[in-house]
Order: C-alpha cells, then sequence, then structure tokens
C-alpha cells in the first residue's frame, strides 16, 4: 500500500503529521509519498523510514483556505494539493490524505482524479461521536445545494463505509429532518425520504431531528452540507460553550485540590468520548480513489487516527464495493 500525504496547510505544521506517519509505517509497512517542504521532511523521516519505502516531492507551495479552490487549482500547479492529486492519478498510489483546506481537496479530487463514473457528487462523511459511539453524518461541507437524487447516493456511500469500515452489517439510517415525521420538511426531505423508503438493501429507519444525532440513535445520517456543516459546528461550538462553563463552575466550589482534580480527571475521561481526535479525519466519497480530509489542526495523535480510517478505507476496497452498489 502506498499513501500520499499532503504536509502543507496543517496548523500545527508537518512535523506533527510526519511523526503520527511514522507511527503508522511501524505498525504497517505501508509506503509513502510526502509532499512538502523536503529540507524539513526528510530530517524527520530519514532515520525512521526505510529509503525504499518513501519519496519525497518537494515543494513550498501550497493552496490556502482564502483561495478561491477551482481557480487555485488551475492557477498554482505546482501546490502540494495539485502536486499530490497528479501522483494519486499514477498505478501505484492508493490513496491521499490532506490537512489543507477542504474546498481545493475536493476540487482537486473532482477535476484531478475525478468522480466515480455513476456518482453525481462526491460527499464529505464526517464519523462523529455519539453516547453510544459513532455515527456517519453525510454530508458535511462538500454539496450545498443538492437533489433528492443526490442524498441517495450519500446514503448508499455512507451505508457501504460504515459497513465495511466500521463492521456494521446492518447500519440504522435516518435523514436529518425538523421532525420524525414522514410529511416533515421541505421539499428535498420529503423526496429523499420517498427515495429511500423504496431501497431494500438500506435500513432506512425515518428521520432524526438534530437533537438527536448525538444521542446515537442512527449508524448513518443523511443531509445536505449546508445542513450538515451548520449541524457540526454548532455541536462544535456548543462543546467549546460547555468546557468553558465546566470549568468556570469547578473553580466556583469550595472543594479541596484532591477533590477537585478527582472532579476533573472523571469529567475529562466521560467527555473523552467526544474527542474529535479519536476520529481524525473524513473520508470524500464518490472519487475512484480513497481521499480522506484530516482536521486542519491535526495533531500527531489525531492524524494517526484519521491514516489509520485511510488504511482500512483501502484495504477494504470499499471504493469497488461502493461501485457495484450504486450500479445495482
Amino acid at each position: 500500500m502506498k499513501i500520499i500525504v499532503d504536509t502543507l496547510g496543517a496548523d500545527n505544521g508537518e512535523k506533527e503529521l510526519l511523526e503520527a506517519s511514522i507511527d503508522v509505517y511501524k505498525e504497517k509497512k505501508i509506503q509513502f509519498v510526502f509532499v512538502g517542504d523536503k529540507e524539513k521532511i526528510e530530517p524527520i523521516i530519514k532515520e525512521e523510514i526505510d529509503s525504499n519505502d518513501y519519496e519525497i516531492i518537494d515543494t513550498l507551495e501550497y493552496i490556502t483556505n482564502e483561495d478561491d479552490p477551482v481557480r487555485a487549482i488551475r492557477n498554482k500547479k505546482n501546490s502540494s494539493m495539485v502536486l499530490a492529486f497528479n501522483r494519486l492519478n499514477d498505478y501505484d498510489c492508493d490513496g491521499i490524505i490532506s490537512c489543507g483546506s477542504t474546498g481545493a481537496l475536493l476540487a482537486s479530487a473532482t477535476f484531478i482524479t475525478g468522480r466515480m463514473d455513476n456518482v453525481k457528487r462526491a460527499s464529505l462523511a464526517a464519523m462523529i461521536p455519539t453516547l453510544k459511539g459513532s455515527a456517519l453524518l453525510i454530508d458535511t461541507g462538500a454539496n450545498a445545494d443538492v437533489k433528492a437524487s443526490y442524498l441517495r447516493e450519500f446514503t448508499i456511500m455512507g451505508n457501504v463505509f460504515v459497513k465495511e469500515v466500521y463492521g456494521r452489517q446492518t447500519p440504522s439510517v435516518k435523514l436529518l429532518n425538523i421532525g420524525v415525521e414522514s410529511h416533515k420538511g421541505n421539499k428535498l426531505a420529503k423526496e429523499t425520504y420517498e427515495l429511500l423508503s423504496k431501497e431494500k438493501e438500506i435500513q432506512f429507519d425515518g428521520n432524526i431531528e438534530a437533537r438527536d444525532i448525538f444521542m446515537g440513535k442512527a449508524d448513518v445520517i443523511v443531509t445536505d452540507g449546508f445542513s450538515g456543516n451548520i449541524a457540526l459546528k454548532s455541536a462544535e461550538g456548543m462543546a467549546t460553550v460547555l468546557m468553558g462553563l465546566l470549568k468556570k463552575s469547578l473553580g466556583e466550589l469550595d472543594i479541596d485540590n484532591n477533590s477537585l482534580y478527582m472532579i476533573s480527571k472523571t469529567i475529562k475521561k466521560n467527555l473523552s468520548t467526544f474527542d474529535y481526535k479519536e476520529v481524525g479525519g473524513a473520508p470524500l466519497l464518490g472519487i475512484k480513489k480513497p481521499v480522506y480530509k484530516a482536521h486542519g489542526n491535526s495533531d500527531r495523535r489525531s492524524f494517526y487516527n484519521a491514516l489509520i480510517g485511510l488504511t482500512n478505507y483501502v484495504e477494504k476496497d470499499v471504493v469497488s464495493i461502493i461501485k457495484e452498489k450504486l450500479n445495482d
């Protein structure tokens, strides 16, 4: 297996990504193609990864979050993202991962590597923490405007991903809506509900409201990228607020330091279930080769988990299975 790592565009720099790559290499002995600043990459990896198991594509240019994604991939031919996807198209490369611009990743995947022949839109699918483990939220920002037929594709792709990568034989699929009743929602929600109700190989269990996303009531939650991104970022913002309030409340308690430490430790342990670093990244489903978007602020642990997710995606040959299911 050969994985391409775009090392530019990460908030914490390339060191965290490279150290995580070394950790994965020691476990799986996979090969890497690192794209980025050779002078910074090589000193970190040369003593840890066999010279036969890596190559470096040297560049200092990358696409920023401020760049227009489509224009950037046309004009920045030597950017790490463009070079990485051009390399992905070679026969010997199996997948790619990047912490860089989500828009640039989507544009590069679509226009350089290309969507599967029977896929109208690629979809960014994020594994989100819940009280009962995790669930796949699809789409989380790649497609703001969709049709019901696109959401059907997202559902099939997400269902395959959860079954193959996470081993859930009969995933419960639900549609994000403003109510659980079948007649609720806008035109898109109603049309999608009707389409999913006809899918024989999917366990469609109706609608789910936003307040129940993190309760563990579904394995796959389907929505458009506009709604999915708002739901995800609202949850992240609320989590930040709650953590701040917890810290403030603990600081106001008139208890000894040992008790304060034990309470803080217990809270931290319980909240660790909702730590994004345990997932690390999200697959871009519908592209001809495996593509993973890692968190922009990934640290070593987060990027390690994202890399493991990508290698599982490759090993399970999810791309081929999605193609097969969409052709049924």
